[in-house]
């Protein structure tokens, strides 16, 4: 006898998944087409101008930053479209000074991105990198002494024995046939060897060497070229550097890395022989005071995440600040002429010192006008600043924006305000400082961020630069090898620079 069986038609779970495995070339494209419209159309962004592909997706901030030039990118924008545009389907790119103003108050409620989180260390923030804004303020009260001018005073020695390393190179160079100097790589190599001694005690050996030693600075260039990609899209990061399966890939730790190494050793050395029995004060150890009076809310790990930060952080953007300063005054020979008379006349009136001081570089107008300028026309962080509308909205400069909407700020952009800096602002001209209202142009100078996330290495990076530059403006003569070309640069976080280099001799005591 035969046994009937019915047929059981399938359901509509199986026809999808088998119109999925059909027609997934079909299936996947459309969807991120309509996707992509949804962001476009339903948005209450979309009346806001920009890139047609940031209008639906993410792609066009990833590709901007992966092409290394974010600023100019954001400087053409705004001239086609105006003070806001529309860079990604829920964020806007701000060009007004007075809104970066609000947007950076402390106290506003423009809290920061996840963009923040993918820089490491993921498991402990420092202070750049913490989102939550109550942990920021614990950590940036208890790292804010160790930080502060009248300490970084107390530490100006240890610049100067730096400083008397670089003299000493460039000496040298001075002797040889050519005079040839690549004084980028040195200031670079410089700017992280004073890092080492104020945060460790110790130099890194970059101006010794004469070289990037392991390829530590390419290597901190290349994870801060990820931390900008990857921060536009920051859930990626779980698939990449938070993914537990990288600690297992030997060519991806940074266990072994040279600044990594060397802030560990002296985490371990400060704990076995305590601070009091360190022959000097720095800043690891001024940190390890603030850890000793408050261990719970300023922990050992906060400690060596500071510390390790400052290097990252310190060393890049004080770099290519002295790199854009040099070079920005050696193509203009009237601005190298004025500034090198201005110091030659403190020096010889015994108003500047062999190594000079801060006090006394605060004497010279010129120069400090030509550092503005440098820090105006060409800031070091060349990607946005970001932060989140608080939920309930909010307005600015008459403009109402939805809460949780991203707003980027570009120190490029914001720099060449013509309101601000007058009708030629993409032009150096430290006069601009003499002749407007220096004052009102400070107030809207972000190359230090601003409010509660201003930062917190701004004194040790101006004291450095003041005390540096003028030491070599008065003591060697620097011309240009191409100085009709642009100085090559790409902006990773900070703005990479390459291609300074120089004929150096050594000048006369007399000028």
């Amino acid at each position: 006898m035969a046994i009937l069986k019915a047929e059981v038609p399938d359901s509509a779970v199986v026809h999808l998944i088998k119109a999925l495995r059909n027609y997934w070339f079909l299936i996947i494209p459309a969807a991120l087409l309509l996707r992509f419209l949804y962001y476009k159309y339903s948005s209450p962004l979309r009346k806001y101008p920009g890139p047609f592909l940031a209008s639906g997706s993410r792609a066009w901030k990833v590709w901007s930053t992966y092409n290394g030039h974010t600023e100019t990118d954001h400087i053409l924008l705004h001239e086609l479209h105006g003070p806001i545009v529309r860079i990604a389907p829920n964020e806007l790119s701000l060009s007004s000074p007075h809104a970066a103003r609000e947007v950076l108050a402390a106290g506003k409620g423009f809290h920061k991105t996840a963009f923040y989180g993918v820089f490491p260390p993921p498991e402990n923030p420092d202070i750049f990198t913490e989102t939550r804004e109550a942990v920021h303020a614990v950590k940036k009260r208890y790292a804010s002494n160790p930080y502060s001018m009248a300490t970084m005073h107390q530490m100006a020695s240890y610049i100067e024995d730096t400083e008397r390393m670089l003299a000493d190179k460039f000496d040298v160079m001075c002797e040889s046939r050519d005079g040839y100097c690549n004084l980028g790589n040195y200031l670079h190599y410089y700017a992280f060897d004073v890092l080492g001694e104020i945060a460790f005690s110790r130099k890194f050996g970059f101006l010794e060497a004469g070289y990037d030693l392991e390829k530590a600075i390419k290597t901190i260039d290349d994870m801060q070229w990820y931390d900008g990609i990857i921060g536009q899209i920051p859930e990626w990061d779980f698939a990449f550097r938070r993914n537990p399966l990288w600690k297992y890939v030997p060519a991806l730790s940074t266990s072994n890395f040279l600044i990594t190494r060397m802030a560990v050793e002296e985490m371990e050395k400060r704990k076995k022989v305590g601070r009091k029995e360190l022959e000097r004060k720095d800043l690891l150890s001024e940190l390890f005071a603030a850890h000793e009076k408050a261990p719970e809310q300023f922990r050992e790990g906060d400690v060596f995440a500071v510390a390790h930060g400052a290097i990252f952080a310190g060393s890049d953007s004080t770099a290519s600040t002295m790199q854009s300063f040099c070079w920005s005054v050696l193509r203009d020979q009237a601005i190298y002429t004025k500034l090198k008379q201005e110091i030659d006349e403190a020096s010889a009136s015994g108003k500047l010192s062999e190594y000079p001081q801060w006090s006394e570089v605060q004497a010279l107008p010129y120069f400090q006008a030509c550092l503005k300028e440098a820090m105006r026309l060409r800031p070091a962080v060349g990607l946005n600043i970001t932060r989140l509308v608080p939920a309930e909205g909010t307005e600015i400069d008459g403009v109402r924006f939805p809460g949780g909407t991203v707003l980027a700020l570009n120190g490029w952009v914001l720099h060449r305000d013509t309101s601000i800096f007058g009708n030629d602002p993409k032009v150096y001209r430290p006069e601009r400082w003499f002749e407007g209202d220096a004052k009102n142009m400070e107030r809207f100078m972000f190359q230090f961020g601003g409010g509660s996330h201003l930062c917190i290495g701004k004194n040790l990076a101006l004291l450095e630069m003041n005390k540096t530059l003028p030491l070599l403006f008065r003591d060697y003569e620097f011309e240009l090898l191409r100085p009709e070309e642009d100085l090559k640069y790409h902006s990773t976080f900070f703005v990479v620079q390459e291609g300074l280099e120089v004929r150096i001799s050594k000048r006369s005591k007399s000028g």
